[in-house]
This record gives structure tokens, C-alpha cells and sequence, in this order.
């Protein structure tokens, strides 16, 4: 089945051509990659297909590795079967490569999957899913959310290695908006982090029959769950558990900076379980707010949420409460340090985020130059 999303490149005189054993679909407008993929797959499910493989027509791909995926899927007939294309390849885009990294952390936090390349669209799809998780992503979001979505379902996802090209620049086909598709992108792992911090309502299984995650005794669990040994393993085992460790610092420090003193240990226990983080890292990050740099913070947030608001900083008589009373002072006060908390929270666990990994990643590279110059 050949989708032509309103392509005005010669495409639509060349499948008029009629090319064999093929289904055409088309769309007379471009509705971006989400559409052509769900007009692929209702045009399968009509024709009585269980699974669709796909593939994109950029030419990075190679379809004679389509036997591989199949394999795959034949072994594993209810898992999502998704490719996995090696980063280190000359000619891999710096761009693309920590786009895919940081998309594959999200996935992580959301849905407790880890995959090496969430963004690869060389996949065999159970047709089953897709219409038991019902994405609502469009254009290039729908292949990062279905894998988020899958993991909620309770849906194995098995990775298969592929083999990845890239043209020179001028040769390249993509219209992917760097701006506007990574504000899109930004807006659905928003969406799919605060629905993943909810507890209900629960997620749909799929398949029906696959059993929830069995409860082990509670002690036994909350031990292993705040024992600090499972870190320091995650330290040690690779990259991907270190920046693991990080998010959980980055997320412990948006917490400390929230409007809610004297809970953040109890929101970061909370947050930690939801988005699938060892709890030690973000108590650590949210112990920030302790004094004497609690109050420092309460007090940054407060001046930026008037900066924001009004657009100069606050003077004392901003707060003066014989001006209007008390209940009149505290309402704006408290909407300013709202604001501002959000906002401080947000660049100070990004800047947590990027010089922890920096830290990790600098200890890592010169303990492999110590083992290698002791090895010669």
C-alpha cells in the first residue's frame, strides 16, 4: 500500500502509471505523516490484515531488510516491532541524533519503555493496537506517542537493527520543520507527562488478556523501589541509566522550586513512582529548597512572577498590606511566586539536567582513559 500524502513532486503521475501488486491511497492535500499512516492502516484493517509493516520513501531505509522485521513479528505476533538504526554511523545529523536521545528519555519517564531509537519509522505495526490505544498526535508526533501509548497498553516492543543512510545535503527529502515540528513535539511529551503523573483513569490493555504488573509485598517493594545500591548500579551500567540520573536531579529541582513548601518530599516520592525514576535522585534535587536557598528561591520566584506580570521588578510597597489588607496583598503575591516558580523550575532543571550529565560524562571518560593507559 503506497500512501501519496498530496505530493507534488511527480508522485501522483508515477503511481498512475500503475505499479504492481501495490493499493494506492491518497490525499489530495498533505495531512502530514500521523494521517498517511492512519489511512494505511484503516485501508489494512479493512482488507483483513492482523499487521502492517511500514516504511518511508526518503530512501534512508532499506526494504530488503523487511524479512527481518518480520521475523520479528512472527516470533513476537502481539509486539510492537520497531527498528533500530546505529547513531554512529558517519553522516548521522548531531541534530537528530539528540532529538532521538531525548525523545527516548521521554518515552522512559512516560511510560517506563526503554528504546533505543523511539523515532525510527521502519516498524511492523499489530493493527490490534492501534485500535485499542487511539493516538491523537499528528504529523511526526504519532510514531513517539504510539510507543508511549503501547507501553501504558502493556504491549511488548521488540527492536530489530536496521541499517540507516543519509544523502548528502541537497539530496536529502524531509519536511520536517525543525521549529514548528519540535514545538508540536514538546506540546504531546507535555500532555503525555502530566497524563502519565495521573493515575486514573487506568489505560487500556492490549491485548485484553495481558495481566497488570503483579503487586509484590509492600516492604519488599518500597525497599527495592529506595534502595540506594539500584542507582549506583544505574550509574555504573551505561550513558542511558547516568542521564536517567540526571532527570531524576532536574526533576527534583522543578519540585523544589514549586508553590508548595513543606510537600516536596511527597511530591517527589509521588512524581518519582509515575515517571518510572529512582526516588533517591529526586529527594536529593528537591532537598534545594531547604533553607538557607529555599527562601532565596521563594524570593527569585516572586520577583520574576512580577517581572512577568508587570514588567519591573517589586518594590516593598508592592506588599505593604495596609494598603488594601492582607487577603489583597497575598492574592497577587501568591499568583507572582506561581509563575515564577514555574519558570525558574523549568531553566534551573534544565541547567541541572545538562551539568549533571556534563559531571557524569567527564568522571566516565577519564575513568576509560585510566583503565586503558593501566592496560598498556
Amino acid at each position: 500500500m503506497v500512501v501519496n500524502d498530496g505530493s507534488t513532486d511527480g508522485t501522483a503521475d508515477l503511481l498512475a502509471t500503475g505499479i504492481p501488486q501495490t493499493t494506492q491511497l491518497t490525499h489530495l492535500r498533505n495531512r502530514g505523516k500521523a494521517a498517511a499512516l492512519n489511512t494505511g492502516f484503516a485501508a489494512a484493517i479493512s482488507a483483513g490484515f492482523t499487521h502492517a509493516i511500514t516504511i518511508d520513501t526518503d530512501g534512508q531505509l532499506d526494504p530488503e531488510e523487511i524479512p527481518s522485521l518480520l521475523n520479528a513479528a512472527t516470533a513476537h505476533p502481539n509486539a510492537l516491532i520497531v527498528g533500530r538504526r546505529d547513531d554512529r554511523i558517519d553522516g548521522y545529523p548531531t541534530r537528530s541524533r539528540m532529538g532521538r536521545r531525548v525523545s527516548n528519555l521521554l518515552v522512559r519517564l512516560e511510560s517506563g519503555v526503554r528504546v533505543d531509537d523511539s523515532q525510527c519509522g521502519f516498524r511492523v505495526y499489530p493493527l490490534g493496537l492501534i485500535a485499542a490505544v487511539r493516538c491523537s498526535v499528528g504529523h511526526y508526533g504519532f510514531e513517539t506517542e504510539v510507543i508511549t501509548r503501547a507501553g501504558w497498553a502493556g504491549c511488548a516492543i521488540e527492536q530489530v537493527p536496521v541499517t540507516c543512510r543519509y544523502l548528502p545535503t541537497g539530496q536529502r527529502v524531509s519536511h520536517f520543520r525543525p521549529g514548528l515540528d519540535t514545538l508540536r513535539g514538546a506540546r504531546m511529551h507535555l500532555f503525555l507527562l502530566m497524563r502519565a503523573l495521573l493515575p486514573y483513569p487506568r489505560h487500556p490493555r492490549w491485548p485484553d488478556s495481558t495481566p497488570r504488573v503483579a503487586c509484590e509485598p509492600f516492604w519488599r517493594g518500597l525497599w527495592n523501589w529506595l534502595n540506594p545500591a539500584r542507582a549506583w548500579r544505574q550509574l555504573r551500567q551505561s550513558e542511558v541509566a547516568r542521564t536517567e540520573i540526571a532527570a531524576g536531579l532536574a526533576v527534583g529541582v522543578f519540585i523544589a522550586n514549586l508553590p508548595a513548601y513543606g510537600l516536596q518530599s511527597l511530591l517527589s516520592l509521588y512524581t518519582a513512582r509515575r515517571l518510572h525514576l529512582h526516588p533517591l535522585p529526586v529527594l536529593i534535587g528537591s532537598h534545594l529548597s531547604t533553607p538557607p536557598v529555599g527562601p532565596l528561591l521563594i524570593g527569585m520566584a516572586i520577583a520574576l512572577g512580577h517581572l512577568m506580570l508587570h514588567g519591573s521588578l517589586p518594590a516593598y510597597a508592592d506588599y505593604d498590606p495596609r494598603r488594601a489588607g492582607w487577603w489583597a496583598m497575598l492574592k497577587p503575591l501568591l499568583l507572582e511566586w506561581s509563575l515564577g516558580a514555574l519558570l525558574l523550575g523549568f531553566v534551573m532543571s534544565v541547567l541541572t539536567f545538562v551539568l549533571t550529565i556534563s559531571i557524569m560524562r567527564f568522571v566516565a571518560e577519564r575513568k576509560d582513559a585510566a583503565v586503558a593507559q593501566a592496560d598498556c
